[in-house]
């Protein structure tokens, strides 16, 4: 933590030129026209290879200026992160901290074992990081040290967050009105939805529930397989229209092209929106069970209702079957019985796998990577710590 290597304290004398240069004349700067190329990021790459996005100028401005004005609430506060350095999320993070002189820690290692000593050091006043890592930090709630204590605001992107785990972070913290802030979206697109929680109504948190479009900024719509805009409460294809959309895929326009329809994206996920305009994410299309009505939202109850979970994640069998892969905390055998009584008025699934999260698939940003789990499952290669019936 400390001060941004880029800012020069005053009174700091500007650093002068070496004699090796004396003489050379100085180079103008390369201005590069507002919707040119300027950088280039990777995709998340839950459902493959990690694409790379063209960025420009233009779509990053409008990508960081409604981020800068939902910081401004906590303005100068101390900042910890733990996210992917080659993702676009962390440059348009930077833009806001370094905007409003937050002083940051960035973490390499997400072990409660490692990162709860640096929190509980620096107590930082922001803490943003993947979900997943978020539902690691559940155990941070009562460490030695209250490392959470302090945090005034969690943000949460890349994916929707386990109520479970918004209950016990804002639960943790022992500021006067913390909140954690999510934002919906892609790298393709960067946030089109946001939406935040306080701790008076953590215990009404509806985990589907990803925000609304940012006004003046982006737009939502649900259609059906026939483009039509489905009415509020019925699900359908999510599709945005934003000034942040990327240029294009280096290497792949044919692929980006495939997603457009007129300006609008294709997010590639389920959902519906409500009848005041509220968004609510389902499931990733290509990971539908014809049984079962959202994948995330029975993981969502499952989480809530089976304490030792450290994440589920129900996923295609060999015969299509939903198929929910366990991990539980220190790796403890799942209790047979508490998982029946907590599976008894949810869908019929087949009998859990439980592996290790360490040994789950993951991106760079931590999302699991269910394709992944469904090929070395049929395969027989998943690294299990027992073994799932065929058809439950």
């Amino acid at each position: 933590m400390g001060c941004s290597p880029w800012t020069r304290r005053p009174g700091t004398p500007t650093r002068s030129r070496s004699p090796k240069y004396a003489g050379v004349p100085r180079r103008a700067p390369i201005r590069l026209h507002p919707r040119e190329p300027s950088l280039i990021t990777h995709s998340s790459g839950t459902t493959g290879i990690p694409k790379l996005a063209v960025h420009c100028a233009h779509t990053m401005w409008n990508r960081l200026v409604p981020q800068q004005a939902l910081g401004r609430a906590t303005r100068g506060e101390s900042a910890a992160l733990h996210m992917s350095f080659v993702h676009s999320r962390f440059y348009h993070l930077l833009g806001v901290l370094l905007h409003f002189g937050s002083p940051l820690l960035l973490l390499l290692d997400p072990d409660p074992a490692h990162a709860g000593p640096l929190l509980a050091k620096y107590r930082p006043g922001i803490v943003e990081t993947h979900p997943n890592t978020f539902v690691l930090w559940e155990d941070l709630a009562e460490a030695p040290g209250m490392p959470l204590a302090n945090v005034r605001a969690y943000g949460s992107t890349f994916d929707a967050i386990h109520p479970r785990t918004v209950q016990r972070l804002l639960g943790a913290s022992r500021r006067r009105d913390p909140r954690l802030v999510q934002l919906y979206g892609q790298s393709e697109t960067g946030p089109i939805a946001f939406g935040w929680y306080t701790r008076r109504g953590a215990d009404r948190v509806q985990g589907r529930r990803v925000g609304t479009g940012i006004p003046g900024f982006t737009r939502i719509r649900v259609v059906d397989e026939r483009g039509r805009t489905c009415p509020p409460g019925k699900p359908g294809a999510i599709e945005a229209r934003t000034r942040g959309r990327i240029l294009t895929y280096l290497g792949a326009a044919d692929q980006y092209a495939q997603q457009v329809d007129r300006g609008w994206w294709r997010m590639g996920d389920m959902g519906y929106r409500d009848r005041w305009g509220a968004l609510y994410l389902l499931d990733r299309e290509v990971d539908q069970h014809a049984t079962v009505d959202s994948n995330l939202e029975v993981e969502d109850e499952l989480l809530s209702r089976v304490a030792e979970l450290r994440e589920v994640i129900i996923v295609h069998g060999p015969s299509l079957e939903p198929v929910p892969v366990v991990c539980t905390r220190g790796d403890e055998p799942l209790d047979a019985g508490r998982w029946r009584l907590a599976t008894s008025d949810l869908p019929p699934l087949a009998e859990p796998v439980q592996c290790r999260f360490e040994d789950l698939p993951r991106t760079s940003t931590w999302k699991i990577k269910r394709l992944e789990i469904s090929r070395l499952l049929a395969e027989g290669e998943l690294p299990t710590l027992s073994t799932a019936r065929a058809h439950g």
